[in-house]
């Protein structure tokens, strides 16, 4: 279980730098992908009835919700990535029975050296910039993660291992 877990942080890490070292342009498309699928839902939602009147407010408008659309799905996935990342670093070091305070403090620590690393890394790629705003958001995924591992061990974990345990004793 130990190497599955040190082989699964390598990988995730491995993507994230592979992922930060696709070039604006492509990384722009394939949040552009996400952005079109999103809109192509959204249009088949609509009822065909409806008479919509098309003019340049209406085109500026909706180039403005892809363009927040799209910031948005870029900054959920910074988020989504280091989520995992969080998620998968907690496993290590609940694998090798380190816990607690000092626990969280490493596992924070390396996963917000990380996102730092991956900012700079990403500074050096052909169309994209490198920005603090980037450190914060993957800081928050790595929060969230570790809450999320947290609470799903102390809430599901735990609470299995204890009714093992009384089951054994009778």
């Amino acid at each position: 279980m130990k190497k599955i877990i040190i082989i699964l942080c390598v990988f995730w890490m491995g993507f994230i730098f592979y992922m930060s070292s696709t070039n604006g342009e492509i990384s722009h498309q394939q949040s552009t992908e996400v952005v079109n699928l999103i809109k192509n839902t959204e249009t088949k939602l609509q009822t065909k009835g409806e008479n919509e009147t098309i003019n340049k407010n209406t085109i500026n408008q909706q180039q403005v919700n892809e363009n927040n659309l799209d910031y948005v799905i870029r900054k959920n996935a910074h988020a989504f990535m280091y989520m995992i990342l969080a998620f998968l670093v907690s496993g290590l070091f609940f694998i090798f029975n380190k816990r607690g305070k000092d626990a969280i403090v490493y596992i924070l620590f390396i996963c917000l050296f990380y996102a730092v690393t991956d900012e700079f890394h990403q500074s050096f790629v052909l169309g994209r910039t490198s920005l603090v705003s980037d450190v914060l958001v993957d800081f928050g995924g790595t929060l969230i993660g570790l809450t999320f591992f947290y609470l799903t061990y102390y809430k599901i974990y735990e609470r299995y291992s204890i009714k093992r345990k009384e089951s054994l004793k009778i």
